[in-house]
């Protein structure tokens, strides 16, 4: 090009050249960053289902079909709380706590609901089995003890669907998460901090219907989705940020812990939702939150399935946790004002 530049005439075609370049970057470069930044901002108003959730601190929210189902992981006698979804009102309890044989020392569930039951453990005890909806409707004991089929053949990884199993890897391995795939083994997943071949921690979730796989972490800005193919995940695109809000110190990871990340994840019809902090309008130190529910984000952020944010929304109140299902654009939330409630909010 230089040398062609030596004559005067084709130098001049080949600025007239450089400069429709020029104007065509900056015009293609302007509608990318117009359509990064076309985020729609707004406030949102809940409709109460529950103004009486009594715990010191709510543990996990799912939608299950017709109900929606918290943990309460100090509770002194049953630990999950089922609600109507429509109307919030109280259908019971289960999961008993005790050291008894059909009782939970530190119980938790499952994060699907699979045949309207939770599969639930132990984490200070024996006991695994699975916590049954419909019997609990039926105002029937909730607890259904594993078969020892089911003892011996169940993974120990988290079903998201019907044989559909995943778990973390152990650190060092090649991929973030090991999965069983109707039968099928396999392992997939980057490392958020690719560096750093470690778990950091973060919410995970599966859209049964998409078969897709979202993951986060909590301590700084990161989300990744995988599409489910016959017998592994595959990646389809991640998000980190770009910011300062960690370094590396002999192959270990040093947070700022003055920001956060993703703290509640679900997936609706068109959305993934995020309990995030609106940085731009709530500079709180997070390292200050601690177990202040009051200092908790007011504000979700909405993806689209390409990876897009379309949407922060203001939820009027702290709020803690979050969960939707995939049929409908409805989020419910724990939040509080100025105790506990459990609302719902059309998105």
């Amino acid at each position: 090009i230089r040398y062609f530049c030596l004559s005067r005439g084709l130098g001049d075609v080949y600025k007239r050249q450089t400069y429709y370049y020029l104007l065509i970057f900056f015009f293609l470069y302007g509608c990318a960053n117009e359509k990064k930044l076309n985020v729609e901002y707004v406030s949102a108003t809940y409709e109460l289902l529950d103004d009486e959730i009594a715990t010191t601190m709510p543990g996990t929210l799912r939608v299950a079909g017709d109900f929606l189902v918290w943990e309460d992981p100090f509770a002194r006698d049953y630990f999950v709380h089922v609600h109507e979804k429509e109307t919030g009102r109280k259908v019971g309890v289960m999961g008993k706590v005790g050291e008894g044989p059909r009782e939970f020392i530190t119980g938790g569930i499952n994060g699907s609901c699979i045949d309207n039951r939770f599969f639930a453990v132990d984490a200070n005890g024996k006991t695994r089995g699975f916590l049954s909806l419909d019997s609990l409707s039926q105002s029937k004991d909730a607890f259904i003890p594993m078969t020892e089929e089911e003892r011996l053949s169940r993974p120990a990884m988290a079903e998201y669907a019907k044989n559909v199993y995943i778990g973390v890897a152990d650190a060092g391995a090649e991929h973030c998460f090991e999965t069983l795939l109707h039968g099928q083994a396999s392992s997939f997943g980057n490392y958020p901090i690719p560096q750093v071949k470690q778990y950091l921690g973060g919410e995970r979730g599966y859209n049964a219907s998409r078969g897709v796989f979202v993951c986060s972490c909590y301590d700084f800005p990161y989300l990744a989705l995988y599409q489910q193919g016959e017998d592994e995940f595959s990646l389809v695109w991640e998000w980190r940020t770009d910011g300062d809000e960690y370094e590396i110190r002999n192959n270990e990871v040093i947070f700022d812990r003055r920001v956060k990340g993703v703290r509640g994840l679900c997936m609706s019809k068109d959305f993934i939702i995020t309990l995030q902090r609106d940085r731009r309008k709530d500079d709180t130190d997070e390292s200050t939150v601690g177990r202040d529910a009051s200092k908790c984000p007011h504000t979700v952020f909405l993806y689209d399935y390409d990876g897009n944010l379309v949407k922060i929304v203001d939820l009027g109140i702290p709020v803690m946790r979050i969960a939707s299902e995939e049929q409908s654009n409805t989020l419910y939330a724990i939040g509080v004002n100025p105790d506990f409630v459990l609302v719902k909010y059309e998105l």
